[in-house]
């Protein structure tokens, strides 16, 4: 049976000052001040220096990655951590230190791809080394989850810190934030940092309100009163906001689909109120995307925010069309039906973009993120297909230009510049060259057509071939990455309170108060009305978190981890946890608890009476001894057999050089054979 966990800084730490973290204690260690930026500097360096003397020339890779791999063995291991410092005969000087030993090794590995790109005619080394690293890293975290895995996961996964590059300090962050950022797939995808993840995801690790650079242990996760888990602060937990986004965004669609099919007059209608709900709901997420580039910056335009901005762009644009036309403002040239009209159609327009935008929420299921992974890479590679075609039709459309003003005056300029653009899509005419410039216009057009349908089109299949085959060979560790993604997007710099859009406006339009009151009143008034919009969900919430909550319990009192028993395999007649017994109106909240047992109990008893139906059908007690010495130190045996491969393949060159020697000496013979018989012979001629 497992040894119980150590417990981690619970919530009611919290109180304690910032400027005095040294307070904050755990049954085993403290939180403790971090490593300063150039102490975790120098840690950086030392671990690059063990890795360049490890990896001096470029080796094949899969010496690296493979299990017990006889490169990344013991005693280089234990050279990685010796390289933290700290005093050997304190424990709390060595966890310290040992703590950053991850975020170190990432800042290694991001120097190592920044040299790839920077010294071509090294690439294949440093990318090796880079790929060294992210190893080491796994190995560390999956060692580190065995010994304590709360340590690992509070202070070296999810503590924030910062490392001094070029005499500044780069901005605080955590190995979970930067092995997602650089896209480290082996790290991601090791056990330790999936549970990471999945703890997250679930909101048992949660920010600390009073010092953000620390992440504690949600203290009601085994709590079984209702009303404990009936807290709007639990909005914060990943798994509810992708919960609300969806529905919002399925709330979003339903709406669209009235307002866009709904009309039918040619004539000016009033706002009706599904199309008020609609444009509420696009103002409210229109209104957050501002929020998030104001506060994020460029770094916030990636594939999917580009995306959303422009369906609810085209929305706005749409909705100022439909204003105009209903207000007294006249305009000279165009009627208000005008301007409905073309509202309206601006409209339709982003019905694939509103469909499309599900997918975003959709994710979690492997398949639609694999793909959404393939599509991503697919029009990052066809953004050089798309600057190859450009500058070529600039070309030959300067040509045709110059041709068409070849007679001093230009008449067909519109055509050429569609027919360009439509032979993209293979719809292409001749028929408009024939009498156009001959025989200039149809050599161009011929050779336009030539690069564009038969080596440009190619080009775009074979980088769309790569891009599919690339995702789909590393399927598994591009979709963990891409969920690494998605629960970041919820645990960076979270809202004091969540206000899921379009709920954002409630927050937007109370914020005067809020400036006005006192922090603790602001955070009252917040608090209720969060409890008002969110009654129907949290209701949700506390249910399954009570349920939740009595399964945790269980395992605590059979001294397992707090996430296990979650799948009841067939194999072991004793896990599973039978949660449908569990009621939110049980008193003691222990109904699951004894069926559980009832259940396990009776399953063993009735697996006894089978097995001993026939007296000679049990293995011997000896057959679990011998299994036991077979395999009771695998590594030690993987030692015992690189040692043996090693001593053979030593064996087999002097075997080599011994048959060599003798070779030349069998030919020494040879000659002084010859040379006797020689001799011989002159003698007896004499």
């Amino acid at each position: 049976m497992a040894s119980p966990e150590p417990l981690l800084p619970f919530a009611n730490l919290e109180s304690i000052p910032e400027s005095n973290p040294e307070s904050f204690s755990t049954t085993d260690y403290s939180i403790y001040n971090s490593p300063n930026s150039r102490q975790i500097l120098r840690i950086s360096i030392n671990l690059k220096y063990i890795i360049d003397r490890l990896i001096p020339y470029v080796i094949d890779s899969h010496e690296i990655v493979q299990d017990h791999s006889p490169i990344l063995n013991d005693q280089v291991i234990t050279l990685i951590y010796e390289a933290c410092g700290g005093d050997q005969n304190d424990k709390k000087s060595i966890l310290k230190y040992k703590s950053v030993i991850i975020f170190a090794l990432l800042n290694v590995y991001h120097w190592y791809e920044k040299l790839s790109i920077e010294q071509l005619s090294s690439y294949d080394l440093y990318q090796l080394r880079a790929l060294t690293v992210q190893q080491i890293c796994k190995i560390i975290i999956e060692r580190e989850e065995v010994n304590d895995f709360h340590f690992l996961i509070i202070h070296m996964l999810l503590r924030k810190y910062s490392i001094c590059a070029n005499d500044e300090d780069t901005e605080p962050s955590n190995v979970l934030e930067l092995a997602t950022d650089l896209h480290c797939t082996v790290v991601i995808g090791s056990h330790g940092f999936q549970r990471a993840l999945k703890w997250l995801w679930n909101g048992w690790i949660i920010q600390s309100r009073s010092n953000p650079s620390v992440f504690i242990k949600e203290t009601t996760i085994d709590s079984n009163r209702f009303w404990i888990h009936f807290n709007p602060d639990r909005i914060k937990t990943p798994k509810y906001q992708n919960f609300l986004q969806l529905g919002f965004s399925i709330l979003f669609l339903i709406l669209y689909t009235l307002v866009v099919n709904g009309k039918k007059s040619s004539s000016v209608q009033p706002l009706d109120i599904f199309e008020i709900c609609f444009y509420i709901c696009n103002l409210g997420h229109f209104v957050n995307e501002l929020q998030k580039i104001y506060f994020i910056g460029f770094a916030y335009f990636q594939f999917w925010s580009c995306f959303n901005d422009t369906v609810y762009i085209l929305i706005l644009i749409s909705m100022i069309l439909r204003f105009i036309c209903l207000s007294p403002i006249s305009t000279d040239n165009f009627s208000p039906e005008y301007w409905d009209e073309i509202s309206y159609r601006i409209l339709s327009c982003a019905a694939p973009l509103v469909w499309s935008r599900l997918l975003l929420y959709l994710e979690s299921q492997r398949f639609v993120g694999v793909m959404l992974v393939v599509l991503k890479h697919m029009m990052t590679e066809s953004l050089v297909f798309f600057v190859l075609l450009f500058l070529i039709m600039i070309g030959f459309l300067q040509g045709f230009l110059g041709l068409d003003s070849s007679d001093g005056k230009r008449e067909i300029t519109g055509p050429i510049l569609v027919n360009l653009i439509v032979t993209v899509m293979g719809s292409g005419s001749f028929k408009m060259f024939e009498t156009f410039a001959p025989p200039y216009a149809a050599i161009l057009y011929y050779g336009y057509c030539f690069i564009v349908v038969t080596v440009l089109l190619n080009i775009l299949i074979a980088l769309y071939t790569n891009a599919y085959q690339k995702v789909v060979d590393n399927a598994d560790e591009e979709y963990m990455a891409l969920m690494s993604q998605k629960t970041l997007r919820y645990v960076r710099a979270p809202d004091e309170d969540v206000y899921v859009p379009p709920l954002n406006l409630i927050e937007i339009a109370l914020s005067p108060i809020f400036k006005i009151t006192s922090p603790i009143q602001a955070r009252m008034i917040s608090h209720f009305v969060m409890m008002l919009i969110y009654f129907p969900v949290l209701i949700c919430v506390a249910i399954k978190e009570v349920k939740v909550a009595n399964k945790v319990r269980y395992n605590r009192l059979q001294n397992l981890p707090d996430d296990s028993n979650e799948i009841d395999t067939i194999w072991n007649l004793t896990d599973g946890y039978l949660g449908i017994f569990d009621s939110i109106f049980d008193q003691d909240g222990q109904a699951g608890m004894r069926a559980t047992e009832s259940r396990n109990r009776k399953s063993l008893e009735l697996q006894r009476e089978a097995e001993n139906l026939d007296s000679k059908f049990s293995v011997p007690e000896q057959w679990y001894d011998k299994v036991t010495t077979l395999i009771n130190d695998p590594n030690e045996k993987l030692d015992d057999s690189m040692s043996a491969d090693i001593l053979i393949k030593a064996i087999e060159d002097k075997f080599k050089a011994n048959e060599e020697k003798l070779v030349k000496m069998n030919e020494n013979i040879d000659k002084l054979t010859t040379l006797v018989e020689r001799l011989t012979s002159e003698k007896n001629n004499h």
